[in-house]
């Protein structure tokens, strides 16, 4: 398969662009650009690229934000067919936004300019597009909700818990691999805490024989203790 084929094919199967023509599809392939990302690789951050538009089309990064004093947060993870980028009406960001990779990621940019032209040809595409954001704010609350109610142990359990739901693979009976290359830094910027706190976490979900980890990967071994404390009301 040639790249601009790799491309073509692309866009075919991502959800956002469902009906648009063939012939607007190789219009579409000539104005964007196609990155690929390897685990823990990242994309210049959103003030060196402020009018460029992110599409995910295959893959898993983590959107963190950081401001001048060097302080940053993971607001959530996004998956293929999110967006992220210039999507407000400057298309400047009053913090830097960075993107790493967490699997293997295709991404697909293009200017603030040609996704409004876009837009403004397909509006079921607009539709989309406003459900996305719809379902992005639900996403930001209720990770707001868990850091006002739940301790950083439920907050672990819950991540862990939804991480292989989501993107984990069956190793076998009763054991999933998160399927991704995730660092305890990135497990704490997701939770809202410390890296030493996750650590400490982790360390005695592994003495209790619920996760084994190693540098590159998570196994979760006890699904049901780790429901029983992401279930716990916190304080």
């Amino acid at each position: 398969m040639t790249t601009v084929d790799e491309k073509i094919w692309h866009l075919q199967h991502c959800p956002l662009f469902s009906g648009v023509s063939e012939e607007e599809l190789k219009d579409l392939e000539t104005i964007t650009v196609m990155i690929k990302l390897q685990p823990q690789e990242r994309i210049l951050s959103a003030h060196q690229e402020e009018r460029a538009i992110w599409l995910i089309k295959e893959g898993l990064v983590s959107l963190t934000y950081g401001d001048a004093d060097g302080k940053d947060a993971t607001i959530m993870l996004l998956r293929s067919g999110d967006l992220f980028g210039a999507l407000g009406e400057s298309g400047e960001l009053e913090y830097g936004e960075n993107v790493v990779a967490l699997k293997p990621t295709v991404l697909c940019r293009m200017t603030q300019e040609q996704m409004e032209s876009l837009l403004h040809k397909h509006p079921q595409m607009a539709y989309r597009v406003t459900k996305l954001s719809w379902h992005r704010i639900a996403r930001l609350q209720q990770r707001l909700a868990d850091i006002m109610t739940k301790s950083v142990r439920e907050r672990l359990a819950t991540l862990l818990l939804n991480l292989a739901t989501e993107y984990g693979r069956e190793q076998e009976a009763g054991i999933r691999s998160l399927g991704l290359t995730i660092t305890h830094d990135d497990l704490a910027r997701l939770v809202g805490s410390s890296r030493e706190m996750v650590s400490k976490v982790m360390g005695s979900f592994r003495e209790l024989g619920w996760i084994r980890s190693s540098r590159k990967t998570i196994e979760i071994l006890d699904i049901a203790s780790l429901e029983e404390v992401a279930n716990t009301v916190g304080i």
